[in-house]
């Protein structure tokens, strides 16, 4: 992983896809119009209803704030040497509704550049940030049929619980 340089003109960098295997994973907080960008368009790409620009952007607004007002919450990016978003991590910590300790709720995890080790360098980041600040245990939210499950799987995550939906 890099030390950041200093940013220069984003016309002067080599591009984004020639630097993103040097990378850094840095706190978010100066990433958050970044990370909230991608994640909205990234989500977009899941959701089973048809709603126009105007419907999605403002229900996602209201789930952002509504999961903002619980639990203490972090965030972490991935950069690449010149400061360049690559990818992030949202995690939050709350007591667990099931086994009542506290937890750590990973909320989303996203990258540019799959295959690299982003994810795992982000992941590892947020687990280790999650006990160092008392949680117990991690748990995350996955589609069945989101090929990532395999990929948590291999990182120690197992399947506990399944959520039932039935459309109306």
């Amino acid at each position: 992983m890099a030390l950041l340089k200093k940013r220069k003109p984003s016309s002067e960098l080599p591009p984004v896809e020639k630097t993103a295997g040097d990378f850094t994973i840095l706190d978010g907080e100066d990433y958050l119009d970044e990370i909230f960008e991608n994640d909205m368009r990234i989500s977009r790409s899941f959701t089973r209803f048809q709603l126009s620009d105007d419907d999605y952007e403002e229900n996602y607004g209201k789930v952002i704030k509504s999961l903002l007002s619980t639990g203490e919450h972090k965030f972490f990016v991935a950069a690449d040497t010149y400061g360049r978003y690559l990818g992030h991590v949202w995690v939050c910590l709350k007591i667990d509704t099931v086994d009542f300790v506290p937890s750590a709720y990973i909320y989303d995890i996203e990258t540019l550049f799959p295959g690299i080790g982003i994810g795992n360098a982000l992941l590892k980041k947020a687990e280790e940030w999650a006990r160092e600040n008392g949680a117990r245990k991690v748990s995350l939210r996955v589609d069945v049929n989101n090929p990532a499950r395999k990929w948590y799987s291999e990182k120690g995550y197992s399947e506990r619980a399944v959520i039932m939906e039935k459309m109306l």
